[in-house]
C-alpha cells in the first residue's frame, strides 16, 4: 500500500520511521518532508493547503492512505476534502478537529458531557475578557482560544501579569482556573466509534532548566509517564476520552485519528487541561520507538472504522526519552543556518535522531526552524534512557543549539527514592 505522509517536523520524522517499518508498506511519500524523512520516504514538493493538488497527487500515485501529522491542515479541512474524494485518511474532518482548534469549543463539550476539567469562560476579545477576569483567583490561566502551536498559554500570577496577557492576544480567549498537580499527556486511537488507549508521556513545555523561561512547543518528553498509572489511565478512558468520542459521534461529527488529551492529575483525579487532533512533538518521538504494533495496520483500521477488528497497540516496557536541540532564540526569533555535524554519531552510540526544523544546504545540514532535532534513546530506567540521550547529544555538533539539560528530571527523582 502506498502512503502520503503530510508534514514536515520531528513528529514526522518519527512517524515515516516507524511507518517504514510496516510489511504493509508499499511506498511511502511524504510532502514537504525534511531531509531526516527523506531517508525513509520520497519527499514531494506539493503545496499541502492546494487540496485539489494533494488529491490529484493521491490518485496518480495510488495513495491507500494519507497520514496527517500536523493541526493546520486539519483544521483547514484537509481530512474532509480527502474523503470526499474517497482517499483513506488518518485524521479527523474540520468539524472534529475543532478540538483542538478551538479551547473553547472543547470546554462547552466538557461541560455537556460532565466531562471533568478546570472552570472556565470564554471571551470575544479584550474588553470582555479583562470583564470576566475578576471572580478568578490567583494564578490564573489565559488561553488563546485557536491554534497557537503549544505556546498560545500563560499561567498569570499576578493580575497585572494577566491583565497584559489578555491585551496582547489577538482574538478570543478562555479564562481558566488554576489546577494543581503534575500534568501527563494520554493518547488514544479512535476510528469515530471505537476508542483504546495509545501510550503516555510527560511533555517539558518551559525552555529552560527547572521549568523556567516562557513556553515553548516542547523541549523534550519521556514515555510512559508512570505517574499516569493503570488505575488513572483507565480514569482518564472512562471520564474523559471515551464520553469526547462519543459527544462527538452523537453530534454528527465523529472524531477519526489520535486524540491527544492533555491531563493534570489532581488530588480530586485526572482532569482535562486540552486537546490535540493528532500526534504531539515531541511526544511521537518517545511513542513510535516503544511501538511493538504495525503502526499503518493500526492507522488503516481507523480509517476504515474497525479498530475494534485489530488487535489493541502494545507497547514496549522499556522507557523513551527524547531532549530536543533547538536553535538559539527559541522560542522567540531562531537562529537559522547553523551547520549540525555527528548524525551518526549520535545515532552510533544507540540513540535515534528525528530532524524538525532541519533542511539541505549545498550537501550540509543546517537549522532551518525553532525546534530542530529530536535526539531520542530507550533504556530499562527513565535514568538510564536520559543518560544514553544526553550521551548521544555529545556526538553533535550545532554551535548555533542548545538543549534543555534536565528532561525527565520529576521521573528521574522518583526512581531514586
Amino acid at each position: 500500500m502506498n502512503v502520503l505522509l503530510i508534514g514536515s517536523g520531528g513528529r514526522e520524522h518519527a512517524l515515516a520511521w516507524k511507518l517504514a517499518q510496516s510489511a504493509r508498506l508499499g511506498k511511502l511519500y511524504a510532502a514537504p518532508g525534511n531531509p531526516g524523512i527523506a531517508r525513509h520516504a520520497e519527499l514531494v514538493a506539493m503545496d499541502v493547503t492546494d487540496h485539489e493538488a494533494v488529491i490529484g497527487f493521491c490518485r496518480r500515485q495510488a495513495i491507500g492512505l494519507v497520514v496527517v501529522g500536523p493541526e493546520a491542515p486539519l483544521v483547514a479541512g484537509l481530512a474532509d476534502d480527502l474523503r470526499a474524494a474517497g482517499i483513506p485518511v488518518f485524521g479527523p474532518d474540520k468539524a472534529a478537529a475543532q478540538l483542538e482548534g478551538s479551547k473553547g469549543f472543547t470546554k462547552d463539550l466538557c461541560t455537556r458531557a460532565r466531562i471533568p476539567t478546570a472552570g472556565y469562560v470564554r471571551a470575544d476579545g479584550t474588553d470582555d475578557a479583562l470583564a470576566r477576569l475578576a471572580p478568578f483567583g490567583l494564578p490564573v490561566v489565559i488561553k488563546a482560544d485557536g491554534l497557537a502551536a503549544g505556546k498560545g498559554v500563560v499561567i498569570a500570577t499576578t493580575r497585572d501579569e494577566a491583565e497584559g496577557a489578555i491585551r496582547a492576544a489577538d482574538g478570543p480567549l478562555v479564562i481558566e482556573e488554576f489546577l494543581a498537580g503534575e500534568e501527563a499527556s494520554l493518547f488514544a486511537l479512535s476510528d469515530g466509534r471505537t476508542v483504546v488507549p495509545f501510550g503516555s508521556a510527560q511533555d517539558h513545555k518551559r525552555v529552560g532548566d527547572g521549568d523556567t523561561g516562557p513556553n515553548t512547543g516542547g523541549m523534550g518528553a519521556y514515555s510512559p509517564a508512570r505517574v499516569l498509572t493503570p488505575a488513572l489511565e483507565s480514569q482518564a478512558m472512562r471520564e474523559i476520552v471515551e464520553p469526547t468520542v462519543r459527544a462527538m459521534a452523537e453530534a454528527g461529527t465523529p472524531f477519526v485519528g489520535v486524540l491527544y488529551a492533555g491531563l493534570m492529575l489532581t488530588p480530586a483525579g485526572p482532569k482535562l487541561i486540552e486537546y490535540n487532533a493528532r500526534f504531539g512533538d515531541p511526544e511521537a518521538q518517545v511513542l513510535m520507538p516503544r511501538l511493538e504494533s504495525d503502526l499503518l495496520e493500526l492507522m488503516l483500521a481507523s480509517a476504515e472504522s474497525r479498530l475494534d477488528q485489530v488487535e489493541a497497540p502494545r507497547f514496549s516496557h522499556r522507557v523513551a526519552l527524547t531532549v530536543v536541540m533547538a536553535a538559539n532564540g527559541y522560542p522567540g526569533t531562531p537562529e537559522t543556518g547553523g551547520t549540525i555535524d555527528g548524525i551518526e554519531a549520535a545515532e552510533a552510540a544507540g540513540a535515534i535522531v528525528f530532524q524538525a526544523g532541519t533542511s539541505d544546504r549545498d550537501g550540509r545540514l543546517v537549522a532551518s526552524g525553532g525546534r530542530v532535532l529530536a535526539v531520542t534513546a530507550e533504556g530499562p530506567t527513565v535514568r538510564w534512557a536520559q543518560k544514553a540521550a544526553y550521551t548521544a547529544i555529545e556526538r553533535i555538533d550545532f554551535p548555533s543549539g542548545f538543549c534543555r539539560h534536565d528532561i525527565g528530571w520529576r521521573e528521574v527523582a522518583r526512581e531514586t527514592q
